[in-house]
C-alpha cells in the first residue's frame, strides 16, 4: 500500500482513513523502510494535509495508548512551537495561572526543541512532577487542577520515527500532530500555531476531535500565541460554530509591548518570570501577554463571561493574592 500511498500524495490527492491509519501505524511501528516514510512526509508537506488526514493521523497515535474514562472537564493550552522567538513559557505559565483558580488543566508537553526553554523544563524547576499515566494525571487534577503529561511518557512509539524526522530537517505533519494528541483529549483548547495557513485546517480537526470551545491562534509578528505585541488572527470554535476575527490588545485596554522584552536565556529566567507574575512583583508585557491567553482559555472553559470579563478577573484574581496563595501548594 506504500507505493499506492506515495502515488496518490504525489498526484496532490487525499488519503482516505485507511490510508492514514495504515502508512502512520507501520511508521510508529518502525515496520516502514525509512526512505518510503521520508518520501512519504515530503510528499504529504508538499500536498499540504488536509484536516481529515491530520485528524486520521491524530486518532491513529491516540489509539495507540490505554484509555481512561473520566468525567473531567478539561483544558489545554499548548502551540505546535517552532516560532523561534525563544519567549516566556507564556502557555505553561497561563496553564498554571489558570490552575490557580481552581481550572482543570491538562497540559501536554515536552522540553525544549525550537526555543530555549520547554514547558517540561519549567515544570521541573518549580518541583512539579511528570505524570507518566493516565491515573496519576487524574489524580493530580483532581487534587491540584493540573496535570502535566510529558509526551515522551506516553507516546513512546515517537522514538520510531525520531531519525527519520531528524534526516528530512524540514517540518512535517509531526510538527502540528503534538497539541492533537493529549491523551486526556479535553474538550477545550487553546492551540496556538506557528504560520497563518495553519489556522483554519486546525480548527476543523478539533471540530472532528469534537471539542466543545477551542481557539487555534497566529499573531502577526509571529508568535504562537495570543501577542501582546501585535494583532492576532483568532479562529474560535463555539457551539459547533467557528468564527474568525483579528484580535488586538489595545481594544481590551492593553498596551503593546515589545517583542524582545519577552525574550528568555533560560529556564531560571522563566521560572523567575513565573513567580514574579504570580506575586505581583512582575507588571509589564510578560505580564499582560499571560493575562491575555489565560484569560482567552478561561473565557472558553467558563461560557459565561466575556473576553474583556475574562480578562479583568484573571487581572484581579493576580493583583488580590489568589492566584499565588492557591499555586503554593503545587510549587516549591
Amino acid at each position: 500500500m506504500k507505493t499506492e500511498i506515495l502515488e496518490k500524495l504525489c498526484n496532490k490527492e487525499n488519503l482516505i482513513e485507511e490510508e492514514v491509519n495504515y502508512f502512520f501505524s507501520e511508521l510508529m511501528s518502525g515496520n516502514l523502510d525509512p526512505l518510503y516514510a521520508s518520501a512519504i512526509l515530503i510528499a504529504l508537506k508538499i500536498k499540504k494535509p488536509s484536516p481529515d488526514e491530520i485528524f486520521f493521523a491524530s486518532e491513529c497515535l491516540l489509539k495507540s495508548i490505554d484509555a481512561i474514562n473520566h468525567d473531567k472537564k478539561i483544558i489545554d493550552l499548548c502551540g505546535t512551537g517552532g516560532d523561534s522567538k525563544s519567549t516566556i513559557n507564556v502557555s505553561t505559565i497561563s496553564s498554571l495561572i489558570l490552575a490557580g483558580l481552581k481550572v482543570k488543566v491538562a497540559k501536554h508537553g515536552n522540553r525544549s526543541v525550537s526555543s530555549k526553554v520547554g514547558s517540561a523544563d519549567l515544570f521541573e524547576s518549580i518541583g512539579f512532577n511528570f505524570d507518566d499515566d493516565l491515573v496519576n494525571a487524574i489524580s493530580n487534577i483532581e487534587k491540584k487542577n493540573i496535570s502535566f503529561l510529558f509526551a515522551p511518557n506516553f507516546h513512546k512509539s515517537m522514538k520510531n520515527v525520531a531519525n527519520i524526522r531528524k534526516s528530512i530537517s524540514t517540518r512535517t505533519i509531526f510538527n502540528i500532530l503534538g497539541p492533537l494528541i493529549n491523551p486526556l483529549r479535553p474538550k477545550y483548547q487553546l492551540l496556538g500555531v506557528y504560520e497563518m495557513d495553519l489556522l483554519d485546517p486546525i480548527i476543523n480537526v478539533l471540530k472532528l476531535q469534537g471539542l466543545k470551545a477551542a481557539m487555534v491562534v497566529h499573531s502577526f509578528d509571529g508568535m504562537d500565541e495570543i501577542s501582546i505585541c501585535d494583532k492576532t488572527q483568532v479562529v474560535e470554535l463555539k457551539n459547533n460554530k467557528v468564527t474568525k476575527y483579528i484580535f488586538d490588545p489595545r481594544e481590551y485596554g492593553f498596551k503593546l509591548g515589545k517583542l524582545e522584552n519577552l525574550v528568555i536565556n533560560n529556564v531560571e529566567d522563566s521560572k523567575n518570570t513565573f513567580f514574579g507574575i504570580i506575586d505581583g512583583s512582575i507588571r509589564d508585557e510578560r505580564r499582560d501577554i499571560c493575562i491575555l491567553n489565560s484569560g482567552a482559555a478561561y473565557y472558553l472553559y467558563n461560557n459565561k463571561l466575556s473576553l474583556m470579563e475574562s480578562f479583568r478577573f484573571i487581572e484581579d484574581s493576580i493583583d488580590s493574592g489568589l492566584i499565588h496563595e492557591n499555586l503554593k501548594s503545587i510549587c516549591e
